[in-house]
C-alpha cells in the first residue's frame, strides 16, 4: 500500500457530494416511480370503473354486447348481470348464429347483415326469432361497423342485442286491441275527462248516422245523448257507469242505447280517459214490448189475461174504488173441443171473446182468465145491470149450433157476479166470491147466472177440501168396494155389483151421490173404475180360492173412462194379471155414453165385447131410452132403473110399462136385471113378469166383501 496515497480531504468532499447527488437523484426516480405508478393504477381503476358502469348501463337495459372480427369470423356475445363476477358469453360464427334464427326471419337478417358488410351500410338495426331452449324468442340486434378493409368490406363490427318478446307482445296486444277497437259491432268511443270524444270507431259512426268520423271527433257525447246522460261526478266516485238512455241520431232518429263508461288510467302521461261503448238495444226493447204485450194479453182471443187483469185490480183496489167481478165459465166447450176439434174450439173462443167485448167492454174491462173461463169487471154499475147482461150474454152464446159425427152441440155459459168491496174487501176472495158463485149456477142446470150469496164461498171450499181428500184416498187406495148381489125369482145368488163406499177422515162417510159426480167433474172417475176393476177380479180369486167356485160381478164404467181409448187394454190388463177370464166381468155403462159421442161410442162398446167382456145398459129406462141403441149395438144385459118398478104395485099404467119393457127385452133375448127390489111385495109382479134377475134392499145391502161372503157361501159353496 506503499504506493498509494491516501485521499485528500478536498477529495472526499468531492465524493462526498457525488454521493448525495446520487442518492439526491435515485430519491427523485423514486418518487417520480411512484407518482407514475399510483398515476397508472389511477387510470386502471377508472378504466375498470367506466368498465363497469357500461356492463351495469347493459344490464339495466337488458342488452348484451356483441363484436365481430372478420380476421376470425367469429361474433362473441356477452351478457351481464347485477354481480361483476356473473357474465354469460357466446362465441360462434354468424353461421352458427343463423342456424339458431327461425326460418321466416332468416332471410331478412341475412339481408341487413350482407347491407353492413358489403353495401356500405354504417348501421343495422333488425329484430327476429331466435329457438333458445326450444322456446321462440324475439331478438333486437343493433351493430355499427368500426373498421372497413381497402375494398370498403367491413372487418371489424360491434354492437348490442336485446330480449324483446314481451315488448312484442305488448305490441302485438296492442294492435289487437286496436283491430278490436276499429272493428267492434259495438260502438267505441275514447272521451277526455270532459266528455269529448277523441277517438270513435266506424260502429259509432254508423249507429249516429255520421257522414264520417271527423263529425264525430270534438263533439261532447252528452249532447248526442237523450234521458240520462253521463255524469262525470259518479264516474268519478264510482269509476264505471252502465245505463240505457237514448242517442239521437243525425237524421234525427233517436235509438234506444246500453251504455257503459270506464275510466282509463295512462300512467305513462300521468292522465286518463274515458274508454265508452254502447250497443243498440232497440231489438231488445222491441221483444221486451212482445213480451210484455204476451205477459198481458191472450195470444189467441186479443183479450186482457190474468196477469193485466190483476194489475188492474190492484189499481183500482188502491183508489178504493167499487167494481163488480163477473165470473164467465163455458159450458159443453170440452165436449166441442173433443168431438169437432182443437181449431173449432178456438173458433168458438176467439167467437165468446168478442160476446164478451160487444157486452162487457163498454162497461169495464174484459179479460181471459184460463182455459174456458173469463173475467169482465165493471166500474160504476148496479148488480141488476150485470145479470141483465151476463142472462144475454148466455143467449147470444147459445145461438151457435155446432153439428158434428151425427150429433148437435151447443155451447153456454155458467156465470157468477161478486161485489167489492160488499162481499169481500180481498181482491182474491172477490174474485174467489164470484168463482163460487158460477160454480153455484152451475149446479142449477147450467146456462144460469147467480150472484153471490153470504156463505157460498164457505160450502166450495168445503167442496174443495172433499175433493183434494177424494183425489189423496185415490192414490192411497182409501176407497173401500163393497158387494150387492143379484138373485133369480127363487133367491139363488146368480151374481153381484161392486161398489164403491168413501169413508173420509175428515168428511166422514159420503154419500156415492155426492162423490161420484165430484170424482166426474175432476177426472178422477177413471181410477175409481179401475180400481173398482181391479177389486172385482181379487174378489173373483178370493171366492174361487176359498170355496172353489165364484159368479160374475159387474162394475159402473163412467162416460170419460168408457171413451178412453187406452180402456180395454187397461181392462185386459188387470184381469190378466189377475187370471180372471174377461166374461166374468160385466161392465155397466149409461145411455149418456151415446149422447157425448155416439160414433166413439160404439168403437169403445165393440173393443170390449171383443175383448171378452159382458156389457150392460145401466139405467134403462131414466133417460130418454133410445131404443135404437139396442138395435144398433147387442148389449148382454139391461137393467131396468128403480124408477120403473116404485108404481106397480098401485099403478096398472106403470104395471103395464114395465111387463112392456121386459117383454121386449126378452124379445130380444137380453138378460134382464130389475134394481129397486126393496120389499117383498114386488117379488109376485117380478115372476108374473118372468123377471131374470133381481137386485135390492129386499135380498141385501151392500157390504163388505167378507161378510157377503158370509152370507151366501155355505158349506156346499154358492147356492145355484
Amino acid at each position: 500500500m506503499g504506493n498509494h496515497l491516501a485521499p485528500t480531504e478536498q477529495q472526499l468532499q468531492i465524493l462526498t457530494r457525488r454521493l448525495e447527488r446520487e442518492k439526491s437523484a435515485r430519491k427523485s426516480a423514486e418518487q417520480l416511480l411512484i407518482q407514475k405508478s399510483q398515476a397508472l393504477y389511477d387510470s386502471l381503476q377508472l378504466s375498470r370503473q367506466a368498465q363497469k358502469k357500461l356492463e351495469l348501463a347493459l344490464w339495466a337495459s337488458q342488452e348484451s354486447f356483441w363484436d365481430w372480427q372478420a380476421s376470425t369470423d367469429t361474433i362473441d356475445i356477452r351478457a351481464f348481470s347485477l354481480d361483476s363476477e356473473s357474465e354469460t358469453t357466446w362465441s360462434g360464427t354468424p353461421f352458427d348464429l343463423m342456424a339458431l334464427v327461425h326460418e321466416d326471419d332468416l332471410e331478412n337478417l341475412q339481408f341487413h347483415w350482407s347491407m353492413a358488410l358489403h353495401g356500405g351500410r354504417e348501421r343495422m338495426e333488425v329484430s327476429f326469432r331466435m329457438v333458445i331452449h326450444g322456446q321462440s324468442q324475439w331478438i333486437r340486434l343493433r351493430g355499427r361497423v368500426l373498421t372497413r378493409g381497402k375494398s370498403g368490406e367491413g372487418l371489424h363490427v360491434v354492437g348490442t342485442t336485446r330480449d324483446i318478446t314481451q315488448q312484442r307482445s305488448a305490441e302485438q296486444s296492442f294492435q289487437l286491441m286496436a283491430s278490436a277497437f276499429a272493428n267492434s259491432r259495438e260502438a267505441m268511443l275514447v272521451l277526455s275527462p270532459t266528455l269529448v270524444i277523441n277517438e270513435c270507431n266506424n260502429a259509432f259512426v254508423h249507429l249516429i248516422g255520421a257522414p264520417d268520423k271527423d263529425a264525430c271527433i270534438d263533439v261532447n257525447i252528452n249532447k248526442l245523448i237523450k234521458g240520462e246522460k253521463v255524469s262525470v261526478q259518479a264516474l268519478n266516485v264510482e269509476k264505471q257507469l252502465r245505463f240505457e238512455s237514448v242517442i239521437a241520431t243525425h237524421e234525427g232518429k233517436d235509438i234506444p242505447i246500453d251504455v257503459s263508461v270506464s275510466i282509463f288510467e295512462n300512467h305513462e302521461e300521468s292522465s286518463s280517459s274515458l274508454i265508452a261503448t254502447m250497443r243498440d238495444i232497440s231489438e231488445r226493447k222491441r221483444s221486451e214490448e212482445r213480451l210484455k204485450h204476451l205477459a198481458l194479453y191472450d195470444g189467441l182471443t186479443g183479450l186482457s189475461n190474468r196477469n193485466a187483469i190483476r194489475e188492474i185490480f190492484q189499481t183500482l183496489h188502491e183508489s178504493d174504488s167499487e167494481f163488480i167481478v163477473v165470473f164467465i165459465d163455458l159450458d159443453g166447450f170440452k165436449a166441442i173441443n173433443d168431438s169437432a176439434g182443437h181449431e173449432r174450439g178456438d173458433e168458438e173462443l176467439r167467437r165468446v171473446a168478442a160476446l164478451l167485448t160487444a157486452t162487457f167492454g163498454p162497461l169495464g174491462e174484459v179479460a181471459r182468465w184460463g182455459g174456458d173461463e173469463f173475467i169482465a169487471l165493471l166500474t160504476d154499475y148496479e148488480v141488476d145491470t150485470a145479470v141483465a147482461k151476463s142472462e144475454a150474454l148466455i143467449g147470444l152464446i147459445e145461438e151457435d149450433l155446432i153439428v158434428t159425427n151425427r150429433t148437435e152441440l151447443r155451447l153456454s155459459a155458467s156465470i157468477g157476479i161478486a161485489q167489492f168491496p160488499i162481499d169481500n174487501t180481498s181482491i182474491d176472495r172477490v174474485v174467489q166470491s164470484a168463482d163460487a158463485a158460477m160454480y153455484h149456477a152451475k149446479t142449477l142446470g147450467k146456462g144460469q147466472v147467480y150472484v153471490y150469496e153470504e156463505g157460498l164461498y164457505e160450502s166450495m171450499t168445503q167442496q174443495v177440501s172433499m175433493v183434494n181428500d177424494l183425489r189423496k184416498a185415490i192414490q192411497n187406495n182409501l176407497l173401500d168396494f163393497y158387494v150387492q148381489g143379484k138373485y133369480d125369482l127363487q133367491g139363488n145368488l146368480k151374481g153381484g155389483e161392486v161398489l164403491c163406499r168413501w169413508n173420509s177422515g175428515l168428511h166422514g162417510a159420503v154419500s156415492p151421490s155426492v162423490f161420484i159426480p165430484m170424482a166426474e167433474e175432476n177426472r178422477l172417475d177413471s181410477h175409481i173404475g179401475l180400481q173398482a176393476l181391479e177389486a172385482a177380479c181379487d174378489y173373483i180369486v178370493m171366492m174361487e180360492t176359498q170355496k172353489g167356485e165364484s159368479i160374475s160381478l159387474s162394475i159402473n164404467v163412467s162416460v170419460t173412462q168408457l171413451l178412453d181409448v187406452n180402456f180395454p187394454a187397461q181392462a185386459m190388463k188387470v184381469c190378466k194379471e189377475c187370471s180372471v177370464p174377461t166374461d166374468m166381468i160385466e161392465l155397466e155403462l149409461t145411455e149418456s155414453i151415446f149422447i157425448k159421442d155416439e160414433s166413439a161410442a160404439f168403437d169403445a162398446l165393440n173393443a170390449l165385447s171383443d175383448a171378452g167382456f159382458r156389457l150392460s145398459l145401466d139405467d134403462f129406462g131414466s133417460g130418454f131410452s133410445s131404443l135404437s141403441y139396442l138395435k144398433s149395438f147387442h148389449f148382454e144385459v139391461v137393467k131396468l132403473d128403480r124408477s120403473l118398478v116404485v108404481d106397480i104395485i098401485h099403478n096398472s099404467k106403470a104395471l103395464a110399462l114395465f111387463s112392456g119393457i121386459v117383454a121386449m127385452l126378452s124379445r130380444l133375448q137380453i138378460e134382464i136385471v130389475v134394481e129397486g127390489i126393496e120389499q117383498e111385495s114386488y117379488i109376485p109382479f117380478m115372476r108374473e113378469a118372468d123377471v131374470t134377475l133381481m137386485q135390492g134392499f129386499y135380498f141385501d145391502k151392500p157390504m163388505p166383501y167378507d161378510q157377503f161372503i158370509a152370507k151366501h157361501i155355505n158349506v156346499r159353496g154358492i147356492r145355484k
